[in-house]
């Protein structure tokens, strides 16, 4: 196993964990906790805000992870990237991504706020 087939299969085994964190989140299963989930003082006060949140939250996520699973898998085959630049990309693919899922969520919530959904903390 050379240095890309590691790295593949690194990026790999951390976009199935997230899938894996992702699905309860989209199926509504995890109820508001101090642990798990996408806290903020907006969805830890009130349930539907927490769901709401979440399920956005962690469809963005999944998607984030298959891109980048796809980004590791592509740039695997074509192989014309140093070992170091691959392993620098793909991880760097995954953090950009999983950023912009959070950063959608923040507006996600931030426009619930304003369009009077939650106020206080409160739908």
């Amino acid at each position: 196993m050379d240095a890309y087939d590691k790295g593949l299969m690194t990026i790999l085994v951390c976009c199935v964990i997230f899938g894996l964190i992702s699905i309860p989140l989209i199926m509504r299963k995890i109820p508001r906790n101090p642990v798990y989930g996408y806290r903020t003082r907006a969805t830890l006060s009130d349930d539907k805000v927490w769901y709401e949140a979440n399920a956005y939250f962690a469809r963005k996520f999944l998607a984030a992870s298959v891109l980048s699973a796809c980004v590791a898998v592509v740039l695997h085959g074509w192989r014309s990237l140093s070992p170091d630049t691959y392993m620098k990309v793909i991880i760097l693919s995954l953090v950009v991504l999983v950023l912009f899922a959070w950063l959608l969520t923040v507006r996600f919530v931030h426009e619930m706020k304003c369009r009077g959904k939650v106020t206080d903390g409160h739908l």
